[in-house]
């Protein structure tokens, strides 16, 4: 059974600031399902209208960071759940960082507006390669520039280095294709990583 005390620490952690009853409805939540990312009680909790957006933003990140395989939500549900809570990095508040960033995405063509993305070429490499369905070579290497209005949070802490955004209707190119562009990647990118 957790404590409030335990959330308020976790909350100020995160630089959350939260009410008294945004405190206890989280507390309630996880000693009802015993567990600091409930998905699925979530996820039901934000579709009735129950979470603020400080409630969502509690859980959402870990949710995010700690889902194991493909998440049983549709990425229209996450996408709504990320538009409705803060802007976080490395699931802490944060003041969203401005500019463009180039990343990128190892996905099939059908997933190449997916909601990870990854600042790291071989990272994306190895998702196409490897993170997909048994049997399925058709995925590749996408790259895009993401305004920073459309990033939702930002993960530099783990191995992979994470976006979370929305980029639909922005320019998403097969990384070959993105090359045989005027200028080279290297230069492109140059120009383009700081946030």
């Amino acid at each position: 059974m957790v404590v409030e005390r335990d959330i308020r620490a976790m909350a100020e952690r995160a630089q959350l600031i939260l009410s008294d009853d945004e405190f206890a409805g989280i507390v309630r939540l996880v000693n009802e399902t015993g567990n600091l990312a409930p998905e699925s009680a979530v996820v039901d909790r934000f579709k009735s209208g129950a979470l603020t957006p400080g409630m969502l933003t509690f859980f959402l990140p870990r949710m995010w960071l700690y889902r194991l395989g493909d998440s049983a939500v549709p990425v229209e549900v996450w996408r709504a759940m990320f538009e409705f809570a803060e802007y976080t990095e490395d699931m802490v508040v944060q003041r969203r960082r401005r500019g463009l960033r180039v990343a990128f995405r190892g996905a099939t063509q059908a997933n190449r507006e997916g909601l990870s993305w990854s600042l790291d070429v071989e990272q994306a490499r190895y998702f196409a390669r490897y993170r997909q369905a048994p049997g399925d070579r058709s995925a590749s290497v996408w790259v895009t520039r993401i305004p920073s209005d459309r990033v939702y949070a930002r993960y530099m802490d783990g191995m992979e280095k994470e976006l979370v955004a929305d980029v639909r209707g922005l320019d998403v190119r097969p990384l070959e294709e993105w090359r045989s562009g005027g200028l080279s990647l290297w230069r492109r990118l140059g120009g383009l990583a700081r946030v």
